[in-house]
C-alpha cells in the first residue's frame, strides 16, 4: 500500500512538472511572437535580428531554437492565423456582397474592424515582409481583389469586364485600405471614413455599371 502511495505520488509530480514544462514554454512563445512582431515591424523581416528578439523577450537563443525552427517560422507562427482568418473573412463577405449588394456598406466595416484589430500584422505583411515566404503576398492580396471586382462587374454588367479597368479599381480599394490602417486613427474615425468612403464607392459603381452598359450597347 505504501508503495502504492509512492507510485501515486510520483507520477502526480511528473504531471505536474509535465504542465509546468507546458506553461513556461507557451509563456516564452508568447514573448517570443510579441517582441518579434515589434521587431519586425520596426526593422521589417530582412533586418529583424534574432538576438535582439530574444534579448527583449528575455529568452535565450536555445530557448528560441526549441520553440521556433528559425526567425522565418516565428513570422510564419504571427502571421498565418492573419491570412486565414482575413482570406476566409474576405472571400465570405465578397460572396455576399455578390449575391446581396445592399450589404456592401457593412461588410466595409466589418473588414475594417478586423483590419484594425490585426493593423501590425497587416502592415508587416504587405510592407515588411521582403525576404521572406511572404515577399510577394501583397501581389495574391491584389489578384484576389481583382477576381472579387471580376465576378460582381461581370454578373452586374452582363458582360466581362475590362481586365485593366478591373486592375486600377482593386488596386484603389487595397490602397484605400491600407491608408486606413496605417493613419493614425481611432476607431470611430475609421469607421466613420470608412463608412464614408463605402458610401461613395456604392455610387461610383451603380454610376459605372450604367456607363459600361451603355458604352456596350453602343458598340454592338
Amino acid at each position: 500500500k505504501k508503495s502504492s502511495y509512492i507510485l501515486t505520488f510520483k507520477l502526480v509530480r511528473t504531471n505536474i512538472t509535465v504542465v509546468m514544462e507546458e506553461d513556461r514554454k507557451k509563456l516564452t512563445e508568447k514573448k517570443l511572437l510579441s517582441c518579434g512582431k515589434r521587431e519586425f515591424l520596426e526593422k521589417g523581416y530582412a533586418k529583424a535580428n534574432l538576438r535582439s528578439i530574444c534579448e527583449a523577450s528575455g529568452v535565450t537563443t536555445g530557448a528560441f531554437y526549441f520553440s521556433f525552427a528559425n526567425k522565418e517560422a516565428l513570422l510564419r507562427a504571427i502571421l498565418d492565423p492573419f491570412i486565414a482568418d482575413s482570406r476566409e473573412l474576405l472571400s465570405g463577405l465578397a460572396r455576399m456582397e455578390e449575391e446581396h449588394p445592399e450589404t456592401a456598406d457593412d461588410n466595409e466595416i466589418q473588414i475594417i474592424r478586423y483590419l484594425s484589430a490585426h493593423r501590425e500584422e497587416c502592415i508587416i505583411l504587405m510592407e515588411k515582409s521582403a525576404g521572406s515566404c511572404y515577399e510577394h503576398f501583397h501581389e495574391e492580396a491584389a489578384a484576389m481583389m481583382q477576381e472579387s471586382f471580376r465576378r460582381y462587374y461581370r454578373k452586374y454588367l452582363g458582360a466581362e469586364p475590362d481586365p485593366e479597368l478591373i486592375r486600377i479599381l482593386a488596386s484603389m480599394r487595397l490602397h484605400g485600405y491600407l491608408e486606413l490602417v496605417h493613419g493614425d486613427y481611432t476607431m470611430k474615425e475609421r469607421l466613420f471614413l470608412a463608412r464614408a468612403i463605402g458610401i461613395h464607392a456604392d455610387a461610383g459603381t451603380l454610376s459605372l455599371i450604367q456607363y459600361l452598359k451603355e458604352e456596350n450597347d453602343a458598340h454592338r
